[in-house]
């Protein structure tokens, strides 16, 4: 009937409205006014609380430099434009025989998790094209540095882009993944389950299809990569210029240094922690990150409660710096020294030409054994230097490739405040609109005068809506405030 009143609600029954006028004098009652109540104090809630949550984000925003003409990183995104951003970074991650330089490339060769490569890729492949940080080579699962030229050339032959990919994952097991080159998949969703139950297999399908898709992309480049490598075999006089000559797999490959964290093999020289001059490949590097925002650890009394994180000031939250894997130095960072005698791929010349007689010409080398020396004497002048400062030009840390930890700390800081203010508000406004807490009926009885105050029924009735609406107020402000 929407709004149209029943006959029992009839303001012209006057039996109803004698017990309309009771329950208005009636503080405990279940009936419309407390409905009402419930209803004004929840949107009361809500305006502080959403006013409150632009303050903060306008003033982060001011704060640091964003307004509309630029892209907000603290405006929340939608389902689609998260699993768009995760894809075109997933893309970036695809290993391409095309894009290297002085033998390796600009992608990882899949020695980890893709979950765990949340790096920047952009500018990592930047700092690799300038030569700032060591590219990621394909690893030597062993070495021997017996190896004759034929065999070292053998082997490097039979290495692959990228390494296998398990098939079918138990984690996707029954997951249904639909058409992979369709972009919408709301179909896949049970349209019976509920709004939580729905968004938790959209992020399941939606994890599932982007790494069928990571799969197909990788495999496709892979069957490329192959082809061309049959074709140059075959036709030895146009050989591709992307794909390394035999001298320059050699000479990247005759010397391999093992990386102490992740035990295989790369062609020297690989990066050099700051703090302690240790080996890390470009691979390992890129796992070390910061840890996710965290309240200061604390010595913990066993014999007392504990504060719940809701009850914390959000502002205590920090993010340390990551900690060397070898020293345990703060703000790890690495250096790195190109080879003198190898600049190929970008910026560089073709794979294909790289020629040791070429090089030993042009850079005045007497032997093959002179590039080895030439590493070791920029290991040792490393190690001569100490430790290099954190913000020296040639540190790359980690921080450099994931420069939005600082957004990403301020997120958290917002979020657990939102979290706080809410559960306060909440709990404040239970009390306010509960009818049988006890503090309540004391702040009313001693408000209005008590039941003798000679105060009218409707003077009293708009006295107790003042006054719930004042303290509710009084109570989320000095709330929010505390944040």
């Amino acid at each position: 009937m929407g709004n149209v009143p029943g006959k029992i609600d009839s303001p012209q029954d006057p039996a109803n409205r004698k017990q309309q006028r009771s329950e208005s004098l009636n503080f405990g009652s279940q009936g419309p006014k407390n409905l009402n109540r419930n209803r004004r104090a929840t949107s009361l809630v809500g305006n502080l609380l959403s006013a409150s949550g632009r303050a903060r984000s306008d003033s982060y925003n001011s704060a640091n430099g964003y307004n509309g003409n630029s892209p907000n990183p603290y405006k929340k995104k939608s389902l689609k434009e998260k699993e768009k951003l995760k894809e075109k970074h997933a893309r970036q991650l695809v290993v391409k025989y095309n894009e290297t330089v002085d033998g390796g490339f600009l992608a990882p060769f899949g020695c980890y998790n893709f979950d765990k490569l949340d790096y920047e890729a952009d500018i990592v492949k930047n700092l690799i094209i300038e030569r700032r940080l060591a590219p990621f080579y394909t690893p030597l699962q062993e070495f021997d540095q017996t190896w004759t030229r034929e065999e070292v050339i053998k082997i490097v032959d039979g290495l692959p882009l990228h390494c296998s990919f398990q098939q079918d994952p138990e984690e996707f097991e029954g997951v249904p993944t639909g058409d992979l080159a369709d972009d919408e998949f709301d179909y896949l969703l049970d349209s019976t389950a509920s709004k939580r139950e729905q968004r938790r297999q959209r992020s399941k399908i939606s994890k599932a299809r982007l790494y069928f898709k990571r799969v197909g992309w990788q495999e496709r480049a892979n069957e490329r990569y192959l082809e061309l490598k049959l074709m140059n075999k075959k036709h030895t006089e146009a050989k591709n210029p992307a794909l390394p000559s035999d001298d320059l797999k050699y000479t990247l490959y005759k010397n391999g240094a093992e990386c102490p964290i992740c035990f295989l093999y790369f062609p020297k020289p690989l990066n050099i922690s700051r703090c302690c001059k240790q080996p890390i490949c470009t691979e390992c590097f890129v796992q070390i990150k910061r840890a996710a925002p965290h309240f200061p650890h604390e010595e913990v009394d066993p014999t007392q409660d504990q504060e719940p994180d809701e009850l914390k000031d959000p502002n205590l939250l920090v993010s340390e710096p990551a900690n060397c894997p070898y020293c345990a130095t703060a703000e790890f960072g690495v250096t790195y020294e190109p080879r003198r005698d190898v600049r190929t791929g970008i910026n560089g010349i073709y794979a294909s030409e790289y020629k040791i007689a070429e090089y030993k010409d042009r850079e005045g080398l007497v032997s093959d054994s002179s590039s080895n020396e030439d590493d070791e004497l920029v290991t040792i002048e490393q190690i001569r230097r100490g430790s290099i400062a954190a913000d020296d030009p040639s540190v790359i840390t980690s921080d450099s490739i994931r420069p939005d930890w600082e957004i990403n700390l301020t997120k958290e800081r917002l979020r657990l405040a939102r979290r706080s203010a809410k559960a306060t508000a909440i709990h404040m406004s239970n009390q306010l609109i509960d009818p049988e807490h006890p503090s309540r009926h004391a702040s009313i009885s001693s408000s209005v005068g008590g039941p003798d105050g000679g105060n009218s029924p409707q003077r009293r009735q708009k006295t107790l809506e003042e006054l719930d609406d004042e303290m509710l107020q009084q109570a989320i402000k000095l709330s929010l405030q505390d944040h």
